[in-house]
């Protein structure tokens, strides 16, 4: 583990001070990754304190000081930001926290506030760091495992100061790694670390939202699964979808099974056969089945990571 006051930047002495009673690093927090202080990243640090400088206080140790952060966009994969668009950045919003000992993600909300998702990495468990990117950087970590998982939309900035700090550690020996040896949930009741798919915290009995339930309001409800985990906007655009293609099936398999005439023929327009129908219908309730595994795929990423249930 590294000591609080090793050197970041090698004409910088270490400057340890508190932000909302956090200790941190002067010398590395408010700077650049040459060492100069200014006054847009020392803004940036001091309105991420405001929002999250109680949780810092609970979470870090008596031994650690924070020696930069940074929001960016949690891992996710390329599939997942295709499908859910724009709304990745609002389900993915991160703070990174590197501190003297490790690694800490808080899952963020669109206006800053902590949403109960925390995640560690001792710096032990990071087998390799890579800064990529030109204006938009990306933060590829290798943990001992062989697991690889990249953090994107940081700001050039905070992506040119990832690298010093990276090399700063690893100079400095910070080499206490975990059972794990890759990043892990914690519970943010106790702390304590979560067992993957597994919904309860087994030393304070915390709960969460659980992928059983997820899946079954995601099949039964339509738009159920994005209500459950809160992605309220997500759930109400997939209701009207699902509601729709759902009545459509409904009126197409009545129309085949002669139930009822089709009320979407227009005067002079020639009914639906049967078999069409059935075509018809059974092309729907494909779509209507795409429709339901989507919201499954994106909400069991949702539930694993930890959503209290209260």
């Amino acid at each position: 583990m590294a000591n609080s006051d090793f050197r970041v930047h090698p004409e910088e002495p270490p400057r340890l001070g508190t932000l909302q009673g956090v200790r941190i690093r002067e010398d590395s927090v408010f700077t650049n990754n040459r060492g100069q202080e200014k006054k847009g990243i020392r803004k940036r640090a001091e309105k991420i304190f405001e929002k999250l400088g109680e949780e810092f206080r609970r979470v870090l140790g008596p031994d650690e000081a924070v020696v930069y952060v940074a929001r960016c966009q949690a891992p996710v994969s390329t599939f997942e930001q295709t499908t859910l668009g724009w709304y990745i950045y609002y389900t993915t919003a991160t703070v990174v926290v590197f501190t003297n000992r490790r690694l800490l993600h808080f899952g963020v909300k669109r206006n800053g506030e902590w949403n109960k998702i925390l995640r560690s990495a001792n710096w032990g468990d990071v087998e390799e760091v890579k800064v990529k990117g030109w204006l938009s950087k990306t933060l590829e970590l290798k943990y001992r495992t062989g697991k690889k998982e990249r953090y994107w939309n940081i700001s050039r900035d905070d992506g040119n100061k990832l690298k010093v700090l990276w090399d700063a550690l690893f100079a400095a020996g910070a080499r206490e790694s975990s059972p794990a040896q890759a990043m892990v949930s914690l519970c943010p009741s106790c702390l304590a670390e979560l067992t993957p798919q597994v919904y309860q915290c087994a030393k304070c009995g915390q709960q969460f939202k659980d992928e059983k339930t997820m899946v079954s309001r995601s099949l039964i409800i339509p738009g159920g699964g994005y209500f459950y985990t809160g992605h309220w906007f997500l759930g109400l655009g997939d209701f009207i979808v699902e509601a729709y293609l759902l009545i459509m099936v409904i009126i197409l398999a009545a129309t085949a099974a002669g139930l009822i005439t089709d009320p979407l023929v227009e005067p002079g327009q020639e009914p639906i056969a049967g078999p069409a129908a059935w075509i018809a219908a059974a092309f729907i309730a494909g779509i209507l089945g795409l429709e339901k595994w989507l919201t499954v795929h994106h909400c069991r990423r949702f539930v694993r990571d930890f959503i209290p249930l209260r």
